[in-house]
């Protein structure tokens, strides 16, 4: 430990000089308090007590430049996380300030580490012992829950991109620790980016396993769900509904609406997503209504010019070869869900449950136009058979005579 004593000749710090954050500290303690306190590990070059604009008190945290980059460092490993001054219930914070963080050639991003399966009976002071024989450490936290018991990991911040890549040779899958079940994890530590794409990726995945389960979603549904998870480490920024969307449009999101209005109507598959909690509600035009805009902006779309060309029984027919007659429909199934179900597979030009007009309740069957032969066969090939709760659909094209199916 220098002297406080110390001077030196120097008029500006060194080129690699770092400017730390220090928090902490008793709010009685002014600059040349801290002062004295620092140069006990080299000269300071700079120091600034943070205050409160109107009453000029301490805030309890201070910005300190040591001349030489290894005062600051000798600094942080004797004060960080290890002493705590009087009247203060936690121990110093000594950290490098954000903007040293943001600094091109000292990208903390290269020199970051996570340490996982660390044994919880371990401090940071611990950890720094564990990695110190690799080169000099800047930053050294365990992360605790909020009882402040350690979650068994640990970032770990070196001076160097070398020195971390040689922890990372030297102690990743070194030994197992104790209370843990698996061998110590040393890795680079996930960006901000890397995190927020990790999230995406998560709930998409979620939601493929979650609907992976129900018994309404045929192989051809799983597929395009499985592309979904895929989806999810699509672009950046923090997850909502809005990124979720575009993750989806790129791998089909009218297959996704299919897959929603099947299980939509399925009182055992709304169990199975957590009820009303998702976005799929039975009743007439159900997955049109309570879908989220970010998924359905293209369904409702086409909805709209179908419904514009509709007539007043909402039987426009296709082409010949076009038209299909579907049967066993779930009896809350109205004219949009129906619509929604068989748009996958080409541009529907109609599509209409039929009523039965003495009861206003369905027939549990109805008529779908395409406007070519080629989507209705691919309608048939994937719907013909699929499963909606206790149901199997029955897709057939509809006969030129058979202009009825009653």
């Amino acid at each position: 430990m220098n002297s406080a004593s110390q001077v030196t000749s120097q008029t500006e710090p060194d080129p690699d000089a770092i400017k730390m954050f220090v928090g902490q500290i008793p709010k009685n303690m002014d600059e040349n308090d801290l002062q004295k306190m620092f140069e006990d590990y080299g000269p300071v070059y700079h120091l600034n007590v943070l205050r409160d604009k109107n009453t000029g008190q301490s805030k309890g945290c201070c910005f300190v430049t040591f001349y030489t980059r290894k005062a600051a460092l000798d600094a942080q490993n004797a004060l960080h996380n290890v002493k705590t001054m009087p009247m203060m219930h936690h121990p110093i914070q000594m950290k490098p300030a954000d903007s040293e963080k943001r600094n091109g050639d000292l990208n903390v991003e290269e020199r970051k580490l996570f340490v996982g399966m660390l044994s919880k009976k371990l401090n940071e002071n611990d950890v720094r012992m564990m990695f110190a024989p690799f080169g000099t450490i800047e930053d050294c936290t365990v992360l605790r829950d909020a009882t402040s018991t350690s979650k068994g990991c640990a970032f770990v911040t070196f001076a160097s991109r070398v020195c971390a890549m040689n922890a990372i040779k030297g102690m990743h899958h070194s030994q197992t620790m104790e209370g843990c079940s698996s061998p110590l994890v040393v890795k680079i530590a996930d960006t901000q980016k890397e995190k927020e794409q990790k999230k995406m990726q998560q709930v998409a995945s979620n939601l493929f396993m979650q609907m992976s389960n129900l018994g309404a979603l045929g192989p051809q549904y799983l597929a395009f769900l499985q592309q979904a998870a895929a989806a999810g480490n699509m672009g950046s920024g923090n997850f909502n509904m809005g990124n979720m969307g575009n993750a989806l449009n790129a791998v089909g999101v009218q297959q996704l609406l299919a897959a929603a209005a099947a299980a939509g109507n399925n009182p055992a598959a709304m169990n199975a997503m957590g009820g009303q909690n998702m976005p799929f509600n039975s009743g007439p035009n159900s997955a049109s209504a309570s879908f989220p805009n970010a998924f359905n902006t293209q369904a409702q779309m086409q909805q709209n010019a179908a419904a514009a060309k509709q007539s007043e029984d909402g039987r426009i027919p296709g082409p010949d070869g076009a038209n299909l007659f579907i049967y066993h429909l779930p009896q809350e199934f109205g004219d949009q869900d129906l619509m929604q179900m068989f748009m996958p597979f080409g541009n529907v030009v109609s599509a209409k449950v039929f009523i039965d007009k003495q009861t206003n309740l369905s027939k549990c069957f109805g008529f779908v136009s395409y406007d070519t032969p080629m989507s209705a066969q691919a309608a048939i090939t994937s719907m013909n058979g699929f499963q909606i709760g206790m149901k199997r659909l029955k897709v057939q094209l509809k006969r030129p005579k058979n202009d009825k199916p009653y």
